[in-house]
């Protein structure tokens, strides 16, 4: 099942424009405000940034750590990316998206080598703990999803609930997403960027405050994928916990049909919400 309803969207969550520059479309709106984009739209153009020094495919990415100094607004972005520490076995690339004339997150990638290495037999498979998409339950678009404008959560994910969301207060969450359009027109989305784009939806999935009543924001997300994910459907298993010094975090396991694959982590600014 699509979250894509309406023929006329637009095929992907941002444009090039030319050289660094793109143009976020409304497939990149977050829940927060009309004019911002979600954070999984940013992270999968960062890890497509990354991907670019990757050596024609010769190596992979392993990890993004990214920083949020402000929001990413729709429309004009610039990214840029520049390798910190070269290497054929492990690479280091800085990446930083610009918004509005400033710095909105920065980011540090990973690559690594592919290999083909002989583990020895006592290396468990890691199996994934999560029941199957099919098993799972479709959302209620307009509970989790009020409004009706074209946004990143609403049209270009679709998701399957498995436990938790935004409608239950919970301290746990699980959930199947898959990302229904591309990341830029006319290239395949690679798994880490599936991976990434949905990996920001983990203390939405699980937060043991209410929406409406609190903001529990991320002020970063890191990303890490020790294999690369098979498939088109990304599972995430999420934990929130948070404290009255007004933080949390957020854990999730990330899973693709066959076993868990990678993990993310992001930091929260807690807080009630005033008026």
């Amino acid at each position: 099942m699509s979250g894509r309803t309406d023929g006329q969207l637009p095929e992907s969550l941002a444009r090039p424009l030319g050289g660094s520059t793109y143009e976020l479309t409304g497939m990149a709106r977050g829940p927060w405000q009309p004019d911002a984009a979600h954070g999984g739209a940013p992270a999968a153009l960062m890890v497509r940034a990354a991907e670019e020094h990757s050596d024609e495919g010769a190596m992979r990415l392993l990890s993004l750590s990214t920083t949020f100094y402000g929001p990413v607004m729709l429309g004009e972005i610039e990214i840029e990316s520049e390798v910190l520490k070269p290497g054929g076995r492990q690479k280091v690339v800085s990446v930083k998206l610009r918004s509005g004339g400033r710095t909105a997150i920065e980011g540090r990638a990973i690559l690594v080598r592919r290999g083909e290495v002989a583990l020895p037999a006592s290396v468990e498979e890691i199996e994934t703990t999560l029941l199957s998409v099919d098993e799972a339950q479709p959302v209620d678009r307009g509970l989790w999803f009020p409004g009706d404008e074209v946004a990143f959560h609403r049209n270009a994910v679709t998701v399957r609930v498995l436990k938790g969301g935004p409608e239950t207060v919970n301290h746990e969450g699980a959930a199947w997403f898959h990302l229904d359009c591309r990341v830029v027109p006319g290239e395949e989305i690679t798994p880490a960027q599936r991976a990434a784009s949905v990996a920001d939806f983990g203390n939405g999935l699980a937060h043991p405050v209410p929406f409406g009543e609190y903001l529990f924001v991320n002020c970063d997300l890191n990303v890490s994928i020790f294999r690369e994910p098979s498939g088109e459907w990304i599972g995430l298993d999420s934990r929130t916990d948070v404290d009255r010094n007004g933080s949390g975090l957020t854990v999730t396991g990330l899973h693709d049909t066959k076993g868990r694959f990678g993990a993310a982590t992001q930091s929260l600014y807690v807080d009630r919400v005033q008026g």
